[in-house]
C-alpha cells in the first residue's frame, strides 16, 4: 500500500478528505479512546476546524485518509490556551507566528508497523509535520498530548520537552502531557529514513 502525505488549509481540502479525517478522528477519539466529544454520523469536529486551520493527513491507494494532523497557529485561539490553560500552570500560552499548535493527532488502527515502534504512516505524518515546519519558518510545536505518544517520541528521538506545569493530568481516560517540540537538526535527524 503506497501512503500519500498531503496538506492543505481548511477551506481548500477536498470534502471526501475533509469528512475522512473527520471520521479517523471519530474512530480514533470517540471510540477507541473513549473521550467525551460531540459528533455527529460517525464524524468528530470541533471550533477549531475553521479558516485557521491546517491539515496534514495521509491517504491510501484508494484515497482512504488513515493519518491526520491538525495545526492551529497560536496567534490565534488554540486548544491549549483555551481549552486547557490548567495545564500551563503560571505559564503564558505561546503567543508567536513561528509556534503552531498539533492536535487532533489520529492514525487508522490497521496501519501496518514499519518496525517495533511506529507505522509507516505516523513516520511519514512526522516527517510531513518537519518539513512543512521548515518550509514556514516554524521553530516549535506544542501540543497536548498522551504519555504514550511522549514515550513513542523519546524512543525515535523526536526533541520534546514537558511545558506548562509539566504535571501529568487525567483528560477523559487519557494521561496527558503539554509538549513543546523544538524543530532542529535533531528532529530532523529522528523522522529522516
Amino acid at each position: 500500500m503506497a501512503v500519500m502525505i498531503k496538506k492543505s488549509d481548511f477551506l481548500g481540502i477536498p470534502s471526501e478528505e475533509y469528512r475522512g479525517i473527520l471520521s479517523l478522528r471519530y474512530q480514533v477519539f470517540k471510540r477507541r479512546l473513549e473521550w467525551d466529544l460531540v459528533s455527529e454520523d460517525n464524524l468528530e469536529s470541533d471550533e477549531y476546524d475553521n479558516s485557521n486551520a491546517e491539515y496534514i493527513y495521509a491517504c491510501d491507494d484508494a484515497e482512504e485518509v488513515n493519518g491526520c494532523w491538525r495545526l492551529l497557529p497560536t496567534t490565534g485561539d488554540y486548544m491549549l490556551k483555551t481549552v486547557f490553560p490548567e495545564l500551563l500552570g503560571d505559564q503564558v500560552a505561546p503567543r508567536d507566528p513561528n509556534i503552531v499548535e498539533l492536535s487532533r493527532f489520529a492514525v487508522g488502527k490497521n496501519s501496518s508497523k514499519i518496525n517495533n515502534s511506529a507505522s509507516e504512516i505516523t513516520m511519514k505524518l512526522f516527517q510531513a509535520i518537519y518539513k512543512h515546519a521548515v518550509s514556514q519558518g516554524i521553530t516549535e510545536y506544542v501540543t497536548v498530548t498522551s504519555i504514550a505518544i511522549e514515550r513513542f517520541l523519546k524512543r525515535i528521538k523526536v526533541p520534546c520537552h514537558r511545558i506548562g506545569d509539566k504535571e501529568i493530568h487525567l483528560l477523559g481516560n487519557t494521561r496527558s502531557v503539554v509538549l513543546s517540540m523544538p524543530i532542529n537538526d535533531q528532529f530532523r535527524k529522528a523522522v529522516s529514513n
